[in-house]
């Protein structure tokens, strides 16, 4: 085998190695990132169930105040 013949062989093995790294490093990064979009879609379900609560508490507060009011003027 001649030195070329060598060289190419040795450079098509490095250029799969390389290929395989990345795919590789690709494949980790997008499970750690598919990790994180759970993660995030967790916290944004909390935060959406805390928001309806909140508004809740606004509308019983809402019922409150009008109850106050009726109950000032019944006995005036």
């Amino acid at each position: 085998m001649s030195i070329l013949s060598e060289v190419i062989i040795t450079a098509i093995i490095a250029g799969i190695c390389s290929v395989l790294g990345q795919w590789l490093i690709s494949r980790e990064r997008e499970i750690r990132l598919d990790e994180r979009l759970k993660s995030v879609e967790k916290k944004l379900d909390e935060h959406n169930k805390f928001s309806d609560k909140i508004g809740g508490i606004r509308e019983d507060i809402a019922s409150i105040k009008t109850d106050i009011k009726n109950i000032k003027e019944n006995t005036k």
